[in-house]
């Protein structure tokens, strides 16, 4: 019976291949700064001014790639170090070729971060988190 054990040669050709297609994978930001990428669609968040106190608009927009008009609830959440809030929501729209967006102004701190939220079929959706 052969032995288990590789030779260096053989562990380093693996570690190489790795490297190669860790190398040609696309990177996690790969999506617009403050988007998500959906299985069906494009989540986003945009607006306001990270790391100054103050009273800002901000707008969520959904792109759906494929399907019919579907009817989702969309708004924003905000974070910092002490707290995650619960979502804020702007209301619901039905999409319209593909696209729904909502805007609302909110009151945010230095220390927030903000992100996107969609609510379709009682399931929630989330942009990537935006910090200053």
């Amino acid at each position: 019976m052969k032995s288990a054990r590789s030779s260096p040669g053989a562990v380093m050709t693996v570690l190489a291949m790795l490297g190669l297609s860790l190398a040609a994978a696309p990177s996690a930001s790969a999506t617009t700064h403050g988007c998500g990428d959906l299985s069906n669609g494009l989540l986003c968040n945009t607006g306001g001014t990270l790391g100054r106190s103050g009273t800002y608009t901000f707008t969520t927009k959904y792109h759906r790639f494929r399907g019919g008009e579907v009817t989702v609830k969309l708004g924003t959440q905000r974070k910092n170090s002490r707290i995650t809030a619960l979502p804020l929501w702007f209301g619901s729209q039905r999409t319209a070729n593909g696209h729904a967006s909502l805007s609302r102004s909110h009151p945010l701190d230095a220390d927030n971060c903000v992100r996107g939220v969609m609510e379709h079929d009682d399931t929630m959706y989330v942009t990537k988190w935006r910090c200053p």
